[in-house]
């Protein structure tokens, strides 16, 4: 049993204000420091960037240790009361300050206290508003505690919980860095139907597990990955099987052709009128009759061509597969298609892409093996 002395609960009760204010005033200096170097350094933004960084740092420090030190005042009030009853039974029993030792800082009932070479019980009424001491005897020798000591280990501990979102937060980071580079994407817009999904179930994932303290780190890593192989799967099949790319990431859909809208089209792709208009207002068109080729793209923009304008050319093949809906546009047949790839003594599946421009086929090979 541990037994905690007068001058313990004394230096305890004061030594969690001179440690807040401590970091405060260390905190304050730091972010001082940077930002005289950004003001002798205005041109050069990285010096901006360190102070806002600094900054964040700072008051997130000072916003997590408010937290603790609200919670160490409280507990503090509570020490007060100890001391004041040690004081109380100190006077009583005629025993100095320096012998007196509680096993408890917080006043409860049946908490032991040493007097000089005495032990007691001491018992409370259920408001605390008075006590009585009962002499008692100790089995084993108590463990006497005097100084208090400040450890680093002891603020992680303290800790812990922000410590384990912040890992979760830099493990959900890193995975989305990642799958931002190995999709080929510069960010998280979306182009298609699986983007669109990956972009919800990633923020349904990360949002849901990082604050539930019951799913390790480990755990949402291992979750991450779960997805990360489900998405990529689906980017691999996608790219090897044109039925399945149509099924899940959908073709363009042409909408106006020639100043003419194909209603049934566009009430199947879900775009009533007041949509429509709304597209073609976003491109400074007021006039169907205004519009060669309006095609509704996968991601759900409206791609428009004027008459004034160039039209707008889709690869015919991509991917070593053939696009159908490109192909009935041009009004080619695979039977013509195949006829033109023979022509340029080149497979279907070693093109990564292919147009009809001007009545010719531009191609773009994969590279070849050395």
């Amino acid at each position: 049993m541990n037994l905690y002395s007068y001058q313990y609960l004394i230096h305890n009760f004061s030594a969690s204000n001179y440690l807040f204010i401590g970091l405060v005033i260390l905190i304050a200096t730091i972010i001082s420091c940077t930002a005289f170097f950004y003001y002798r350094n205005r041109n050069n933004p990285r010096f901006r960037n360190l102070l806002v960084l600094v900054s964040l740092i700072g008051a997130l420090i000072i916003v997590m240790q408010t937290g603790q030190f609200l919670e160490q005042q409280n507990s503090d009030t509570k020490t007060g009361q100890t001391v004041t009853v040690l004081k109380k039974i100190a006077k009583e029993k005629q025993v100095p300050l320096n012998q007196m030792y509680a096993s408890s800082n917080n006043l409860s009932d049946g908490m032991t206290i040493q007097a000089g070479n005495h032990y007691f019980v001491l018992h409370f009424n259920n408001d605390l508003s008075n006590y009585r001491l009962e002499p008692v005897k100790l089995v084993s020798s108590p463990k006497h505690i005097n100084k208090s000591s400040f450890s680093l280990t002891s603020i992680i501990d303290n800790n812990n919980d922000y410590g384990t979102v912040a890992l979760k937060f830099i493990v959900g980071f890193i995975m989305i860095v990642l799958q931002i580079n190995l999709s080929g994407k510069g960010n998280l817009a979306p182009s298609n139907a699986v983007d669109q999904l990956q972009n919800y179930i990633l923020g349904g994932i990360i949002g849901g597990v990082i604050y539930n303290p019951q799913i390790t780190v480990m755990q949402f890593a291992v979750i991450l990955l779960i997805w990360a192989v489900i998405v990529f799967t689906a980017k691999f099949l996608t790219g090897q099987s044109n039925l399945l790319n149509r099924f899940i990431n959908g073709n363009p859909q042409v909408l106006i052709d020639n100043g003419q809208v194909n209603v049934t089209r566009s009430l199947q792709s879900g775009i009533n009128a007041n949509e429509l208009a709304f597209k073609l207002r976003t491109h400074g068109i007021t006039s169907v009759k205004d519009v060669k080729n309006a095609t509704l793209e996968q991601n759900g923009q409206l791609t428009v061509t004027t008459y004034d304008d160039e039209s707008v050319n889709y690869p015919i093949i991509t991917d070593g597969q053939i696009n159908k809906a490109v192909l009935d546009h041009q009004k080619l047949t695979e039977t013509q298609l195949e006829e033109m790839l023979a022509q340029h003594h080149t497979r279907l599946e070693d093109i990564y892409m292919a147009q009809f421009v001007n009545q010719k086929l531009e191609i773009v090979p994969y590279p070849t093996k050395k």
